[in-house]
């Protein structure tokens, strides 16, 4: 590093008062990489390289002006980051379109090279253009404990002082139908078309459990002999919703209400801006929460 003498030094300060030479700041502003590594020292648990939470575009050593957390690194969500002064994106699920979240359009069945695509040409274009960074963090932020994405979720719809102390999955609210429930969450969600509800609108529902992200028929088959509804965000429908339906229909009061994926994973990524402030502080850090991509018919 180039050493600044006494002379030069006091130039810099009489001329601007108070400022801070540029070659401190541009050792006091962290690398994206740099955050990363701070983010495995401070997570609490086993970091595993061989997981999805790895950088997905951009250079790891580009330093850092802005953080923006989403559940999803849309298009549109990186318009926002841009805006917002951020050029280090941190999102929980893929940037580009399938599970190996590579900026080349996956190939097809055959395993040959998939066609050239305008879309994912656009979006390439734009991160490179901006010099954007795209980090995934999905793993390891839901492996603590308790979950984040759980705890985001119940916090946004009002319930966190409802949750059970031990399981934060678990929700006792005052009881209400199964039809008004279903109303609030997609009002305080702000959910356009992708909720759907298997059950009786008329049910009495008091005990909830919360199952956001995508989870396994294990999740569903563990939670529902503890509630009345389970809220979750993605299931597969030949396994979660069949069971319920089947419930239903044996009689069983029981529900269960879809968000869809991201959406429930939203306020989960508000939680993660809020932990990075601590992890970070010198770096502004913002949440963009992800709309609904549907819509229903009238």
């Amino acid at each position: 590093m180039k050493s600044i003498s006494r002379r030069e030094f006091v130039a810099i300060t009489t001329a601007v008062p108070f400022a801070v030479p540029a070659i401190l700041q541009s050792r006091a502003t962290p690398t994206a990489q740099e955050i990363v590594d701070r983010i495995k020292q401070k997570i609490g648990i086993e970091w595993k390289a061989d997981g999805v939470d790895t950088f997905k575009t951009g250079d790891p050593m580009t330093p850092v002006k802005g953080i923006a957390t989403s559940a999803m690194a849309t298009l549109d969500v990186l318009k926002q980051a841009v805006k917002a002064g951020a050029n280090f994106v941190i999102t929980c699920e893929p940037t580009f379109y399938s599970k190996a979240d590579t900026p080349a359009p996956a190939g097809g069945r055959r395993g040959g090279p998939a066609p050239p695509d305008a879309i994912v040409a656009a979006k390439n274009d734009f991160i490179k253009n901006n010099q954007l960074v795209v980090w995934r963090f999905s793993d390891h932020w839901r492996q603590r404990l308790p979950d984040p994405v759980t705890v985001g979720l119940g916090d946004a719809l009002g319930w966190g002082k409802l949750r059970a102390a031990d399981d934060p999955r678990l929700i006792t609210i005052t009881g209400t139908t199964l039809e008004t429930l279903a109303a609030d969450l997609k009002k305080k969600l702000d959910i356009r078309g992708g909720i759907r509800v298997v059950g009786d609108p008329k049910l009495r529902v008091a005990t909830i459990g919360l199952l956001p992200g995508t989870t396994a028929i294990q999740s569903a088959l563990s939670l529902f002999p503890l509630v009345d509804a389970i809220i979750a965000g993605e299931v597969r429908e030949w396994e979660s919703v069949e069971l319920a339906r089947d419930k239903v229909t044996a009689g069983e009061r029981k529900s269960l209400v879809l968000l869809g994926r991201v959406v429930s994973e939203n306020p989960g990524m508000n939680e993660c801006a809020k932990w990075l402030k601590d992890v970070v502080p010198e770096v502004r850090t913002t949440w963009i929460p992800v709309d609904d991509p549907y819509w229903r018919p009238a």
